[in-house]
């Protein structure tokens, strides 16, 4: 016959007692809030980090679609902070125009279709230079259209990245010479 084995009196206990059960689920949360928050983090970086991409290439095809037209008008028409007029070919003119109401800049030809170069437009502001620059003489601001050579233009753009507005885009400038001025 086999020795019987003396069984203990203490029941052994599978599984966790309350206060571990506590301590465990307290420290899985925190895990999983900090993981929560990388995450929110993360995705706010990548939908601002697009929007300033996307808003970069408007940017730019803004300017060369500017430059390209305002070096082949003919001359300057008319001029003032938020809008300029070029003799472009025939009786055409060619217009760009800031639209304070509806944060756009637009431009348009004689007869033409209107487009839109840029949205979210907080300032737009156009400046006019006497001269260009390296032409030797003062490279001085002016508001007479005779006199003009070459045309600033700088905006500011924001949007809004997940129901808030950032400003996605600070100043943008270029310096546009006016290659077909006559000489007055």
């Amino acid at each position: 016959m086999c020795p019987r084995r003396h069984r203990s009196s203490r029941k052994q206990v599978l599984g966790l007692t309350l206060p571990e059960l506590m301590v465990a689920v307290g420290v899985g949360s925190l895990v999983l809030l900090g993981v929560m928050m990388v995450f929110m983090t993360s995705a706010r970086s990548f939908a601002a980090m697009s929007n300033y991409v996307t808003m970069d290439q408007a940017s730019r095809s803004a300017v060369d679609q500017m430059t390209r037209d305002i070096r082949k008008s003919k001359d300057l028409v008319s001029f003032s902070t938020n809008q300029l007029v070029f003799k472009s070919s025939g009786t055409n003119n060619l217009t760009y125009r800031y639209d304070a109401s509806s944060k756009e800049l637009l431009s348009w030809t004689t007869g033409g279709s209107t487009n839109t170069l840029l949205t979210d437009c907080d300032s737009v502001q156009f400046t006019m230079y006497k001269n260009a620059p390296g032409s030797g003489g003062n490279f001085n601001t002016t508001t007479t259209v005779s006199q003009g050579k070459s045309i600033a233009v700088a905006w500011k753009c924001s949007r809004k990245v997940l129901g808030r507005k950032m400003n996605s885009e600070n100043i943008q400038q270029s310096l546009i010479v006016i290659r077909n001025k006559p000489v007055s």
